[in-house]
């Protein structure tokens, strides 16, 4: 393994700094380990692994960063403390696993509904023009005391709803489901009368084998292929509320983040910044693909009930209420997003077009584009029609 702490640099060039040399600070080094929480088939340790690569090509390999999978040095759910005690120089995790230390942290991550009805643009727009950073690197620093830099990676969201291996009709079909979801969202379906199991990403199809858990959620289709989801659960469901946005997050120790000379770590910060929208566009399209590879494994492709649907958002904003008035690291936390929100998320409502209409004119069974409108070769997919509205 590379030396850990290696936050503590390497100066490159030594002795008296001559005119037209580098100075110190330029010419130094950093070899560093992180660990993330997921598996190294989830396309969440994908994303890290890109933006370990995109750091050190725009650092021109001044910051090196080894990117190893769940598990490698600690457990996925122990990556925050090992980041925060120096067992290794940072990782790459979902916020939504610290609850245990503080339920505010499922608002770092974005909440469900968003939250407030924010996407994931507008959730970028609240972390770098909105002071969010800033404040979830108080609540990470001063609330949860760990000894952390953070910043967010990209949104892997929305997330769907889940795979079954029975038809869903209506909320009162989840009763006694035992469901494999973690943290608030957990909490939201436990309240609905699922049965709730957590389990890192890596242990969730082994679980489903052994038949631990009757159903689960992880994120969407491209990332519960890489996980063989199919293998054990034949429909998938779509959408949720739960999980929306979805941010990833890449932490630093914070001792190593304040020896990076600032040139680097403006380099980093927008790295970062660019990354999120890289993955922004790249994710969709890697679940087109995947959907049409699952489609001809069999998998059914279905809409959530409009029921669980409403009935999750009602249960949200129980436990929203609850929070807020109960938790001061929470209600700071989203009172920077409404402040946000309710600039841009109003603005947007207000002037943004119904995208969803107007893909229907282009990509619906029958639509523009497969009635032979364009020289393209397309038919809509046959589940196409179940996510239009009545």
């Amino acid at each position: 393994m590379k030396n850990l702490l290696a936050g503590t640099a390497i100066i490159a060039i030594a002795g008296v700094v001559a005119v037209g040399t580098p100075t110190a600070a330029q010419s130094q080094e950093f070899d560093l380990t992180f660990q993330s929480t997921w598996s190294a088939a989830d396309p969440h340790h994908h994303n890290f692994e890109r933006w370990a690569a995109e750091v050190e090509k725009n650092t021109s390999g001044r910051v090196v960063i080894e990117t190893l999978p769940d598990g490698s040095v600690v457990p996925a759910f122990e990556v925050l403390d090992a980041v925060s005690d120096a067992v290794i120089d940072g990782g790459h995790a979902w916020s939504g696993y610290w609850v245990g230390k503080n339920r505010a942290s499922v608002m770092v991550s974005s909440g469900p509904g968003g939250p407030f009805g924010m996407d994931p643009v507008d959730y970028w727009g609240w972390q770098w023009l909105g002071g969010g950073r800033e404040v979830n690197n108080d609540f990470f620093q001063n609330v949860l005391n760990a000894d952390v830099e953070w910043m967010p990676a990209g949104s892997s969201g929305p997330q769907s709803f889940g795979w079954y291996n029975k038809e869903l009709a209506s909320a009162e079909d989840l009763e006694g489901l035992r469901l494999r979801i973690p943290g608030i969202p957990g909490e939201m379906y436990g309240d609905m009368g699922l049965s709730v199991i957590t389990l890192p990403g890596g242990e969730i199809v082994p679980a489903g084998e052994r038949g631990v858990i009757d159903a689960a959620e992880f994120v969407n289709p491209y990332h519960d292929e890489a996980l063989g989801f199919e293998d054990v659960w034949s429909i998938h469901y779509a959408p949720a509320y739960h999980e929306t946005v979805t941010v990833m997050e890449v932490l630093f120790n914070k001792e190593i983040w304040d020896s990076i000379p600032e040139d680097l770590q403006n380099i980093i910060l927008a790295t970062t910044q660019s990354h999120f929208f890289y993955w922004e566009t790249h994710k969709m399209t890697q679940n087109r693909n995947a959907m049409e590879r699952l489609t001809e494994a069999g998998v059914e492709f279905r809409r959530t009930p409009d029921d669980i649907l409403a009935e999750s958002l009602d249960v949200w904003h129980t436990i929203l209420e609850t929070e807020y008035n109960d938790n001061p690291a929470f209600k700071a936390i989203a009172d920077s997003q409404l402040a946000y929100a309710e600039r841009n998320v109003v603005a947007r409502r207000i002037l943004e077009p119904d995208w969803k209409a107007i893909a229907d004119v282009y990509w619906a069974p029958g639509g523009l584009v497969e009635s032979g409108m364009f020289e393209m070769d397309y038919t809509a997919p046959d589940y196409y029609s179940l996510f239009q509205p009545d």
